[in-house]
């Protein structure tokens, strides 16, 4: 082997450790983005979840028993249970963890 295909060897290896890099830079920076929504989606249904109970009030209905009652159509009602909240505070929390994954990846590589 001579000189000039060492060096070109070389070179090429070197441009193909940058592409990897890139490719790698552009994948934690669409974790990074892919989090962002995740978590976004996760507050929309949280501050839905607030707005439905600002917004229809419940009645107290006391007898042997209380009941509590919402006045919001059906198709609210349904988003008004403890499932909700949960989905959307997990939603939250992996957001902002694919947030804090991809930002710790991303940066550890420079």
């Amino acid at each position: 082997m001579n000189i000039d295909t060492l060096q070109s060897t070389h070179q090429n290896l070197n441009i193909d450790l940058i592409l990897f890099e890139m490719i790698a830079t552009l994948n934690y920076r669409r974790i990074i983005k892919i989090g962002a929504v995740v978590s976004t989606i996760g507050v929309i249904m949280l501050i839905l979840f607030g707005l439905i109970l600002l917004l229809f009030p419940v009645t107290k209905i006391c007898e042997t028993t209380c009941d509590y009652i919402l006045d919001a159509p059906n198709l609210l009602k349904q988003a008004i249970n403890p499932t909700f909240l949960f989905i959307s505070l997990i939603l939250i929390s992996v957001g902002v963890f694919l947030i804090r994954i991809g930002n710790r990846q991303l940066y550890r590589k420079i």
